[in-house]
C-alpha cells in the first residue's frame, strides 16, 4: 500500500476507491487529481535514514542494500549537489501510506540536495491516469521523474516518450517489462519478503496445519514473486503445514473477509493466513475476529496502515513484512542527481524489510519503518 501490474504493489496495493473510505490523504502527496505537493521540511535528514537503515539491514532478517547513497553504494552527495533540479514522483495512486511515505523521504532529500520537488498523483491506481500525468510532465520537462508504475506494460510508450524527452526515469517500487526505459529500479526484494513471511507464519503456527493466501488478483509481478518466495520456504522448511493455495479478493477488504471467513468455516484444521497487500490484511483481520478465531489462526501480512499497526499492537496480527518506503524515496532523489551530475548507479537497487510483530512494533527501529500518511 503498499502489486502493480495490474501489478498492484506495495504494498499499499489498493484501488482509490478503496482507500478513500479508509484512509486519510496523504500530507505529502496529492489529494486530488494531477495535483502537486512542494518538498517538505519536517522530515528528519538523510543521514538519520541512512542510520536506520544500516541498523535494520543488520539487525533483521532484510534484503538488499541500505537505503543512502554512502551505504547503498551510491557516491556520496555534498549538500545542494541537485541545485537547480526538478524532480517529480509520481505515485501509484494518492492517500496511501507506501507512496506517501516514498515522497516524504525523497522530499527531505530533495531539500538537503537544493532539489526543487514535486509529487503528482492521481486518487485511483489506473495507467489512464498515471499516463496524462507523464504526459503533462513531458511538456513541463522536469529533470528526472519517479514513478511507481500502475502497469509493466502499459506505461512502456509514455515513459519511453518522457526518456526521449532527455528526461530520466526512476522506477520505484516497480519495474517495467522492457527494462531499457528506466535508468534504476528501487525495490525490495518479494521472494525474499514472501520467504520472511513464511518463516515467521510457520514458526508462530508452530509448524503444522494449514494456511491461505490472499492476493488481489492474477498476473501480478510483484504477489507473483511474494507467493513464490512465501510457498516455497513454507514447503522447504515447514512439511507439516498444508499449503492450501492463493484466493483473489479483487483488491477487496470485504471480500478478503468473506475468503477468510469461509475458509476458516470450512478447513477446521486452519491455522495461517497470508495475505500479501494491505486491503487483504485489513479484511482478513475482520474474517479472522468475526469467527472468533484471533489468536488460534495466526495472520501475517505485507505492508502496513494504522488499522494494522493498531492491531499488531493487539496481537491480532502476528507479523508484517514492512519494506522501507522512506529509503527508496531517498535513493531515488540520490540516483536521480547522481545521474543528472554525469555518474552512475546500478540499474537494480534493493532496500531492506523489517519484520514488525506485536513484540517489536512500539520500537524506535519499527517505528523507522512503518508507513507514513503525513511527513
Amino acid at each position: 500500500m503498499s502489486s502493480k501490474s495490474l501489478h498492484f504493489k506495495r504494498s499499499a496495493l489498493v484501488t482509490g476507491t478503496a482507500i478513500a473510505a479508509a484512509l486519510t490523504l496523504a500530507a505529502c502527496g496529492s489529494s486530488t487529481a494531477a495535483s502537486s505537493t512542494t518538498s517538505s521540511s519536517t522530515a528528519t535528514s538523510s543521514s538519520t535514514a541512512a542510520s536506520s537503515s544500516t541498523a535494520a539491514s543488520s539487525s533483521t532478517a532484510a534484503s538488499g542494500a541500505p537505503a543512502s547513497s554512502a551505504a547503498g553504494g551510491l557516491p556520496a552527495l555534498a549538500d545542494n549537489a541537485g541545485a537547480g533540479k526538478k524532480i517529480v514522483y509520481v505515485p501509484g495512486l494518492t492517500g496511501v501510506p507506501f507512496y506517501s511515505s516514498v515522497s516524504c523521504g525523497a522530499a527531505t532529500e530533495a531539500k538537503r540536495l537544493g532539489v526543487t520537488f514535486t509529487t503528482q498523483g492521481d486518487p485511483n491506481f489506473a495507467v489512464d491516469k498515471q499516463t496524462a500525468i507523464i504526459n503533462s510532465l513531458v511538456a513541463s520537462k522536469p529533470d528526472a521523474i519517479m514513478i511507481s508504475i500502475t502497469d509493466p506494460k502499459a506505461m512502456i510508450v509514455p515513459l519511453q516518450q518522457a526518456k526521449d524527452a532527455g528526461i530520466k526515469i526512476i522506477g520505484i517500487d516497480g519495474d517495467l517489462t522492457d527494462t531499457s526505459v528506466m535508468a534504476t529500479n528501487i525495490q525490495s526484494d518479494n521472494i525474499k519478503g514472501g520467504a520472511l513471511a513464511a518463516d515467521r507464519l510457520g514458526s508462530v503456527m508452530g509448524g503444522a496445519g494449514s494456511v491461505i493466501m490472499i492476493d488481489n488478483a492474477t498476473g501480478s509481478l510483484i504477489s507473483g514473486a511474494r507467493n513464490k518466495g512465501f510457498s516455497d520456504e513454507l514447503a522447504a522448511k515447514y512439511p507439516n503445514i498444508k499449503n492450501l493455495g492463493v484466493q483473489y479478493s479483487a483488491n477487496s477488504a470485504d471480500k478478503a473477509a468473506s475468503i477468510v471467513s469461509a475458509a476458516i468455516t470450512n478447513n477446521p484444521d486452519l491455522k495461517g493466513v497470508y495475505t500479501m497487500e494491505t486491503n487483504n490484511t485489513q479484511g482478513a483481520i475482520t474474517g479472522i475476529r468475526e469467527t472468533g478465531k484471533t489468536g488460534t489462526v495466526k495472520l501475517v501480512g505485507y505492508d502496513t496502515s494504522d488499522p494494522i499497526i493498531k492491531a499488531t499492537k493487539e496481537k491480532a496480527v502476528d507479523g508484517l513484512v514492512v519494506q522501507y518506503p522512506y529509503g527508496e524515496g531517498i535513493l531515488g532523489i540520490d540516483s536521480a542527481i547522481t545521474l543528472l551530475n554525469g555518474g552512475t548507479v546500478p540499474r537494480d537497487q534493493a532496500t531492506p524489510f523489517l519484520m514488525v510483530t506485536p513484540e517489536n512494533v512500539d520500537t524506535p527501529e519499527a517505528q523507522k519503518y512503518i508507513y507514513k500518511v503525513d511527513c
